[in-house]
């Protein structure tokens, strides 16, 4: 094969690989806000399980109570120190959107109910905190770690999960949220 034809196979094989390579990356670095705040978003549409839960005034509360309004919902638990962080960021992060959804925290060591109103009164937390005491909703969510937040819409619908610590006042947190819940 001589010179040339080696030449113009070789740029063509560059031209190819440029035009194939340039759209991929384009894609990755284009991200939502969802993405930038690590929200795994749900596939295809999944219904959120149902619960019931006392909370710590021992009133029971439902999922179904919330039906019509999109909801963020919090697992967390006592012995988990980015949770109490987290918890004190979402309290933060909620005072200017209590018309927009609702924040329901889920504690998963319900049974240990004097240490999660003793952290609920010297964190200053007034987000309704309900007793998952035998973790039953955190299985059914199949929660695997504190801290963890699924969004739900208006219809009961899983839209995404955010699992782990969370900056919660930042930016991405209202656009993400924004973008999952169909804010205005």
């Amino acid at each position: 094969m001589n010179v040339e034809k080696r030449l113009f196979l070789l740029l063509a094989a560059i031209g190819f690989g440029v035009l194939t390579i340039l759209p991929l990356q384009a894609k990755e670095t284009s991200s939502s806000s969802c993405d930038s705040f690590g929200v795994q978003r749900s596939e295809g549409k999944k219904e959120a399980p149902l619960f019931s839960l006392k909370d710590l005034n021992g009133k029971q509360v439902s999922l179904s109570d919330y039906k019509g309004k999109p909801l963020l919902l919090f697992f967390w638990g006592s012995f988990c120190e980015a949770c109490k962080e987290d918890i004190v960021l979402l309290e933060k992060f909620f005072e200017g959107k209590k018309d927009q959804f609702e924040i329901l925290t889920l504690a998963i060591d319900g049974g240990k109910e004097k240490r999660v109103k003793s952290i609920v009164k010297k964190k200053k937390v007034t987000l309704p905190v309900l007793l998952d005491i035998k973790e039953k909703t955190a299985r059914a969510y199949g929660v695997r770690m504190v801290p963890t937040a699924f969004l739900i819409n208006r219809e009961g619908g899983m839209e995404g999960k955010i699992v782990g610590q969370r900056d919660w006042s930042s930016s991405e947190a209202s656009s993400a949220i924004k973008e999952l819940l169909d804010l205005r």
